[in-house]
């Protein structure tokens, strides 16, 4: 596997989160017996290592190994399981596209006949149409507690309650001064100057596809611009999946935008600090355990 996956800062910082919660170790491996994987399986067993295979629409990309994980209970195991899926799945797709690509350019440099030609599996996404989660290259915004990636963050879960806890997570961990539902705020908000007047605040606009066309061009028009640490961060959530927003009545520039950004809820951590922790890998520049 190419360095940019291994030495990336997520999976530096996995590696930090399973040596100082579980007292473990982390290695990335791209082959493995497939016949050892049962259909559905997450993890399994062998020897004393934890072998977690990492698998995306179909694609096996490689095997996350957990040396010496047998003294782990079931719960433990759980939970490393779901917090190196969390991580590594998105890292890994991201590779393995980008190396689909690579070689679609190859053979195009080396025209040859595409038509019966097929790259890892053509039925997979292209990389327009990918979740940039974990994008390490975007301009990254300073403040006085952490960094975020961007101030745009998309939550996409089946509970309205449990988007909303995330939701209030990420504003808890950036240390903002306000969370405040767009609705009741809409109304004073005409500019994309409007909302970074109000300063260093959490925005949290529930259900998106609800925003009519005016404020769907007042989101835009914010994202737009860079944003200093003190100013909004604006969180939106729903229940739809990003295909579905697709469908909806959002334009096609805001359902871009929501997907680089976007937070699987149901796949996260039920734990508070399991929680944090995923978030901090996902959307701050600054994590306490690089501290």
């Amino acid at each position: 596997m190419q360095h940019s996956t291994l030495d990336s800062s997520f999976v530096n910082r996995l590696k930090q989160i399973l040596a100082s919660r579980y007292g473990k170790g982390l290695q990335i491996r791209q082959l493995m017996d497939l016949a050892e994987l049962k259909s559905g399986e997450e993890a399994f067993t062998r020897g004393r290592d934890l072998h977690i295979p990492i698998q995306v629409n179909g694609a096996f990309l490689g095997t996350a190994v957990v040396p010496s994980a047998d003294d782990l209970n079931a719960e433990k195991k759980q939970g490393v399981t779901q917090l190196v899926r969390m991580v590594l799945e998105p890292a890994m797709y991201k590779w393995y596209l980008e190396q689909k690509e690579s070689n679609l350019l190859e053979l195009n440099k080396a025209q040859l006949e595409l038509d019966n030609v097929r790259l890892f599996g053509e039925s997979l996404p292209t990389i327009d149409d990918i979740l940039n989660d974990e994008e390490l290259n975007d301009d990254l915004t300073e403040g006085p507690a952490s960094e975020l990636i961007s101030h745009l963050i998309h939550l996409e879960g089946r509970s309205e309650n449990t988007n909303k806890k995330v939701a209030l997570q990420l504003h808890e961990l950036t240390s903002r001064w306000a969370f405040v539902p767009f609705n009741d705020i809409k109304g004073q908000l005409h500019s994309a100057q409007d909302i970074a007047k109000m300063g260093a605040m959490t925005i949290f606009i529930e259900n998106v596809e609800n925003l009519n066309a005016a404020e769907q061009e007042l989101v835009l028009d914010y994202i737009s611009e860079e944003h200093s640490a003190d100013e909004p961060l604006i969180i939106t959530s729903s229940l739809l999946s990003l295909e579905d927003l697709g469908k909806s009545s959002l334009t096609s520039n805001l359902v871009d935008e929501l997907s680089v950004n976007c937070f699987e809820v149901d796949r996260a951590p039920l734990t508070t600090q399991g929680l944090k922790e995923v978030l901090e890998l996902f959307f701050m520049k600054d994590s306490p355990l690089d501290a």
